[in-house]
């Protein structure tokens, strides 16, 4: 459907004024009676008013929707007006309105007003088109950006076979995942390079790569920090890096596969990892795999048990036993799908089996000693998984590299019961030796958290809070997160501080920026002005990589900012003992914490000092 089909130049008004919101939606309402659109004035006036008193329509970066579906419309419509001074819309992020377009939808049955918003929505999400719009000299010239922008649009999705494909996935599947996935599609486009990105994130896989793309693309970019299946892409070259490389270097990546210097892939004759992927990143992948899958089960059953604390203190009531038990049978789970999917991604599906038993022994506390002595078990906990998923996956890539020979006429046997078997026996007696020493080392480590002194745990939640801003969603962040869930899982002493303080620090990156661009917005562009909404939502809900962007633009300033204040905020949500059981959540679940009136002023504090050092180091574009 084209947009301008619904709309007139007698409905678009350009360089408008409007003292208030009221004023701007009379200014609306008459330009779309005045297109023809309204039988009812007041009756259409009324029911854009009553939506509003829903919820505003006012979005962000000026940008204003209201909507209204109505019998006092004879025909769908749409009317536009641009206020170059702007106006008080009560807009999402505070921010004066300086384009509003009004939809209308006759109470028919007809969904049109749902397409064309939904069309309409998309387009504004484009930053310079909004920019034109609002620069527009005339109706006519409004109306020809319009059926510029959706012509551009519809030719990019008409493409039936995109030139290039890609997946991309972060261990959480949150912000990573999509902004490369952004990245590469923004950098496609200006390169006139057809693309198709798949997304694997928390919500499952979005805009999944048919067979069909497979079979003409010249060639797919893996921009992934956990394991992805690859067997589909046997034959097409193929070019596999870190995930942080899909947001920094998306034209360098597209480049490689339109001059043809990625290998083929040819299963598992050929590494997948190329240059960028050598040394310690290859077992970081591995790791990352069976975390990614891990995690949303340890966050349930950690919200399962925190909810039968919150409802009862009755340890006897039957809604306490009830969740109680689910929480406890997920965290049955945890270890076994960690050590499992760690051994997948290492040695495939037959590595699954072997990789399961080895983290369920690690949760069991299963090993020689308990042989001599089975009445005391300890588990080895996440240590012990960890070191389960590798030993597993890289004992099933000797099992098979043993049996590669066998006779052609065992060729069916051999994924399914002989590797398996073979690998489930090596797999299990290694790991019973090998879990006696592991019990003892996390014995060791979870004792050496009892009786701490509090100057220790602040050191602790200090260390580990400036640790997950220095690479937001890397490595060092990725293994103070790891440490922090670990701990919660055991439920060590302390573990539920040594969280809080985790987790406050990953939110100070994104909030101290919009603080910034909130309380200094002159110091800022109107394309940075415009994220501060985005940052404050990914940082209540810590999310860290809302800030990615500015330390891209100004590291030297940017990146040590954050890390101080995610290390005063870990250090005083430390000392103020503040803690939670939950790994994930961020201030949605602070109802669920131990002293949450201390945990916001340690996120305020963290917060204040890194924006106010923002604010006055970085490198200004104006």
């Amino acid at each position: 459907m084209n947009i301008t089909d619904l709309m007139s130049k007698e409905a678009i008004k350009i360089h408008g004024h409007a003292s208030n919101k009221m004023d701007a939606i009379d200014q609306m309402v008459s330009l779309m009676y005045r297109q023809g659109n309204v039988s009812d004035k007041e009756a259409y006036k009324e029911a854009v008013i009553e939506r509003e008193n829903l919820s505003t329509t006012g979005m962000v970066d000026g940008i204003a929707i209201p909507h209204a579906r109505t019998t006092a419309i004879t025909k769908a419509g749409i009317a536009a007006m641009t206020l170059p001074e702007g106006v008080d819309y009560h807009s999402m992020d505070g921010q004066p309105t300086t384009l509003i377009f009004l939809i209308a939808a006759p109470d028919n049955g007809d969904n049109v007003h749902l397409q064309v918003l939904s069309e309409l929505s998309t387009l504004l999400m484009d930053h310079d088109f909004c920019e034109d719009l609002k620069n527009a000299g005339t109706p006519e010239e409004f109306l020809s950006i319009i059926d510029l922008a959706q012509s551009a649009k519809h030719e990019t999705e008409a493409v039936e076979h995109p030139e290039v494909l890609a997946v991309t996935a972060c261990p959480t599947g949150i912000a990573h995942t999509y902004m490369a996935a952004e990245a590469l599609e923004k950098k496609a486009k200006e390169m006139g390079v057809s693309i198709k990105v798949e997304t694997q994130g928390s919500v499952g896989v979005k805009n999944e790569l048919t067979q069909e793309d497979i079979e003409h693309a010249k060639g797919v970019i893996i921009a992934a920090d956990k394991n992805i299946s690859l067997n589909r892409f046997n034959g097409l070259p193929l070019y596999s890096c870190p995930v942080a490389r899909g947001i920094d270097e998306p034209e360098t990546l597209i480049q490689i596969i339109l001059d043809e210097q990625a290998p083929v892939y040819k299963g598992e004759e050929v590494k997948v990892e190329n240059n960028q992927e050598k040394g310690w990143h290859i077992p970081y992948k591995h790791l990352m795999n069976g975390f990614s899958h891990a995690l949303p089960i340890l966050v349930v059953a950690g919200f399962m048990s925190v909810l039968a604390f919150s409802f009862t203190r009755d340890t006897q009531s039957q809604y306490f036993q009830i969740l109680n038990v689910l929480g406890n049978i997920l965290y049955l789970f945890v270890l076994p799908v960690l050590s499992g999917y760690i051994a997948m991604s290492i040695a495939d599906r037959p590595a699954l089996g072997p990789g399961l038993l080895c983290g369920y022994i690690a949760y069991s506390g299963f090993s020689l000693s308990w042989l001599n002595d089975p009445v005391t078990l300890r588990t080895s906990g996440f240590l012990g998984a960890i070191v389960g998923g590798f030993l597993a996956g890289y004992l099933m890539l000797v099992v098979e590299r043993l049996f590669k020979n066998v006779p052609d006429m065992f060729d069916g046997i051999k994924p399914v019961l002989l590797y398996p078997v073979l690998g489930v026996l090596a797999s299990g007696i290694a790991m019973t030796v090998l879990n006696t020493y592991l019990i003892k080392c996390h014995t060791i480590i979870i004792d050496c958290l009892y009786d701490l002194p509090l100057i220790s745990v602040v050191i602790i939640g200090a260390s580990l809070g400036a640790m997950m801003s220095i690479d937001m969603g890397g490595p060092i962040n990725k293994f103070a997160y790891l440490f922090a869930n670990a701990l919660v899982f055991t439920k060590a002493p302390n573990s539920d501080v040594i969280m809080a303080a985790v987790m406050g620090a990953g939110m100070i990156p994104p909030l101290a920026i919009a603080f910034s661009t909130l309380v200094f917005k002159e110091k800022w562009t109107e394309e940075e002005r415009g994220t501060t909404f985005k940052n404050i939502i990914m940082g209540l809900s810590f999310v860290s990589e809302g800030a990615i962007p500015f330390i891209k633009k100004d590291q030297k300033h940017v990146l040590p900012a954050c890390i101080l204040g995610s290390f005063i905020t870990g250090a005083l949500s430390a000392y103020y003992k503040c803690g939670v059981m939950l790994p994930h959540g961020g201030i949605w679940v602070i109802y669920l914490m131990t002293n949450p009136f201390k945990y916001v002023i340690a996120l305020l504090a963290g917060t204040i000092v890194s924006g106010l050092i923002i604010t006055f180091t970085h490198k200004s574009e104006y």
